[in-house]
């Protein structure tokens, strides 16, 4: 081989090694570079991917994040972790930073604190340092009494431990801003400092205390505070004929999460999806993992009351609010204080339909009739007690096994005559002013119908109270003429309302498919639910403060606890030959 071409070939050969040499660390920045875009897109999930396959302490610091933002806040824990001190100091700094975040989520209140103590004492005040002592500063102001114990028993440095009880002076009574002074010398705290001595100027007599200003004030909310929200459902494709609810629900939810971002540039809120599919097992299974990997403040679901059942007992167990948006069992929530039913049972239509009957018609004398072991048998006892209570008389109450005897009807609605002859000459007949008929099920258009041929062929026009099935049924305009007829209903939509008309115009945008009644089911109870998160801040108060809450008007339904855990906002229409309306008197 001549010189020339030897020297060719080395030169050639080392420009090779040279390319392989740096084309790792190219690849590997374009690979990072791609995931910072998914990141930055809020393609967290392409995010992740990208970073878990980089073995550097950006890219871990990077998947911590991803996953914080995905609210997997354990997982986030495990990549941040790995980004230790002998890393880039904003690095490492920015990872602590994160960590604290995680940990304020995840309600591990002292480990945060501790976290940004240390952030703190960075020599260097970057703006991560800064950001860091404001949310300190923040998580102090945020605590309750029972967290900042907890908090206080897991900081680590004594000026920690101060500022957790300086910072709740002038919000508790004298005595207890005491005791919690002694907790803190009882920590060995330097006791003549002049920090210490001013707490205890405050604290030495009533008129000292009473002159601080922050006795009494509402509690703030850390920046950037997440709200986690479980919507336990079926997943779409495995929903089969409760596709069209499940997707309606979710859509709803996440529509109202999406507002409640836009109008609150501080605080965030993030449906978290689990899919309950069609049995018990998974119900309970969505609950563990809601409560275990996204640490939920509330959960919303299941859809039916059966499955509900299941997860009510473990949402006391978690100590996590759980609101049905559809179950309407009158046993799912007893002695619960963790289970609220947005849709009112069918004990809350007999009480609300005796209510209006009593107060709103002046009906004084009334009778009942209803299916035994339905549904509206519920109804029907309600109706009775609620009625009683007021002032009114049921004189006529029959609750029977109306399917064993072919459905005839004859031997209850021959005393809801109105032949005045009839009702003078037998002491057992009495004028009604009212007939409550609360039929559900597949036989309650049956029942509804023979009942209203009995009243047409006695010529009595007595007027007929029903569950929400009547709503459904077509009625002959011939029966509607002298016939009043009212139902109770939990869901309503005025379509002349300009905020429906909004809400369909987002829907269609959004998801490209039109809205339906669980859509607005949906975003009702979202709504309500971050309504009431964001007045309260800190999501422990929640299980109380939903039964609280003012009353939410809705797209499709009103919802107001009343301090008890059903919604107690039952709707009253009446039916007539012009249609159906709601009733104008109502509370």
């Amino acid at each position: 081989m001549n010189t020339s071409i030897r020297n060719f070939f080395y030169a050639f050969f080392f420009v090779i090694i040279a390319i392989l040499t740096v084309w790792p660390a190219v690849t590997l920045a374009q690979s990072f570079d791609e995931g910072v875009e998914y990141y930055q897109q809020g393609q967290f999930e392409d995010a992740v991917q990208v970073f878990n396959s980089l073995e550097t302490p950006e890219a871990r610091l990077y998947s911590g994040k991803a996953y914080y933002s995905l609210g997997q806040y354990l997982t986030a824990k495990t990549y941040l972790n790995q980004v230790d001190q002998q890393s880039n100091d904003d690095i490492y700094l920015e990872a602590q930073f994160t960590s604290a975040l995680v940990n304020f989520q995840l309600g591990l209140y002292g480990d945060a604190l501790n976290q940004l103590y240390d952030l703190q004492q960075n020599e260097v005040q970057t703006q991560v340092v800064n950001d860091g002592r404001q949310l300190y500063n923040e998580i102090l102001a945020f605590l309750t009494l029972d967290q900042r114990k907890k908090a206080f028993q897991q900081a680590k440095s004594p000026q920690t431990k101060f500022d957790l009880i300086e910072s709740v002076i002038g919000k508790v009574p004298l005595k207890d801003a005491r005791t919690l002074y002694d907790q803190l010398v009882k920590t060995k705290i330097d006791t003549a400092s002049n920090a210490m001595r001013e707490l205890r100027e405050v604290i030495s007599d009533s008129v000292n205390y009473a002159t601080e200003q922050r006795y009494g004030r509402r509690t703030e909310t850390p920046q950037g505070i997440i709200y986690d929200i479980g919507a336990a459902l079926p997943a779409h494709e495995n929903a089969g004929s409760e596709l069209q609810v499940a997707q309606g629900l979710h859509f709803g939810y996440v529509l109202a999460a999406e507002e409640f971002n836009r109008q609150h540039a501080d605080k965030k809120a993030f449906i978290r999806h689990q899919n309950t599919a069609a049995n018990m097992d998974s119900a309970g299974h969505a609950m563990t993992n809601l409560a275990w990997n996204y640490n939920v403040d509330a959960i919303l679901g299941p859809l039916f009351s059966e499955p509900a059942q299941v997860m009510a007992g473990l949402a006391e167990q978690y100590q996590i609010p759980l609101i049905a948006p559809l179950a309407n069992s009158d046993t799912l929530n007893v002695d619960n204080p963790y289970v609220y039913q947005v849709n009112p049972t069918f004990t809350s239509h007999g009480r609300k339909m005796a209510e209006y009957a009593v107060q709103s018609l002046s009906m004084d004398t009334l009778a009942v009739l209803a299916e035994k072991n339905s549904l509206g048998e519920a109804s029907a006892f309600a109706f009775r007690e609620r009625a009683e209570k007021l002032g009114a008389k049921v004189s006529y109450f029959f609750v029977e096994d109306l399917k064993s005897q072919g459905f005839d009807l004859t031997d209850y609605t021959k005393y809801f005559t109105t032949d005045s002859t009839k009702i003078d000459s037998l002491g057992n007949y009495h004028y009604l002013d009212g007939i409550y008929a609360p039929f559900t099920g597949q036989a309650a258009s049956t029942l509804a119908e023979l009942l209203l041929v009995d009243l047409e062929a006695m010529g009595s026009n007595i007027p007929v109270l029903g569950s929400q099935e009547w709503g459904n049924f077509d009625i002959p305009e011939i029966q509607l003429e002298n016939q009043p007829i009212y139902f109770s209903e939990s869901y309503y939509v005025n379509q002349k309302n300009e905020a429906v008309t909004q809400f369909k115009k987002r829907y269609k945008q959004r998801f490209d498919t039109e809205p339906d009644r669980f859509a607005m089911i949906g975003y009702d109870v979202a709504s309500y639910v971050l309504q009431t998160l964001n007045r309260i801040g800190n999501p422990v108060y929640l299980k109380n403060a939903l039964k609280q809450q003012g009353k939410y008007e809705g797209l499709i339904s009103n919802i107001d606890f009343k301090g008890t855990h059903i919604n107690q906002e039952v709707k009253i229409f009446e039916i007539s030959k012009g249609g159906i309306r709601p009733v104008l008197k109502q509370d």
